[in-house]
């Protein structure tokens, strides 16, 4: 007798990739925040732009963001997709990405701060990007 084990849907398959690319996202961004943070010294105080009192950017809230704008993403993949159109993601997204990078490097703070958040902008784009257009 023989049994064989139930094959993922592609729907299924392609959620667990994208639910993947986002956990990825958020421990890649976990470590770029632990090497920047605890290990060099960089503190994350940053007025934003139009802003009047600086924030410090926690974990907390960088992982919040993380899987907030993923989740998004994802949504926006998948409407995109249902209408033929999942190609021209990959180029919005990208885009979402570099005008993102305006937000910490026009903040008001100093330099290896602001250098710090746009990397995590980038390391976000960098992982997702890619997991969810596998996913497709």
């Amino acid at each position: 007798m023989t049994t064989s084990a139930a094959q993922p849907t592609r729907s299924g398959s392609k959620a667990l990739t994208r639910a993947g690319g986002i956990a990825a996202a958020a421990i890649a961004v976990s470590l770029v925040w632990t090497l920047a943070v605890p290990v060099l010294g960089v503190d994350l105080t940053v007025t934003s732009i139009g802003g009047t009192a600086p924030q410090t950017v926690d974990l907390v809230a960088i992982l919040i963001a993380t899987v907030a704008v993923s989740l998004v993403g994802w949504g926006l993949l998948a409407l995109l997709e249902r209408r033929g159109k999942g190609r021209v993601w990959t180029f919005v997204a990208a885009a979402v990405m570099v005008l993102s990078l305006a937000s910490p490097l026009l903040a008001s703070g100093p330099v290896d701060a602001r250098v710090t958040l746009a990397l995590l902008h980038i390391v976000v784009g960098a992982v997702v990007i890619p997991a969810f257009r596998r996913g497709a």
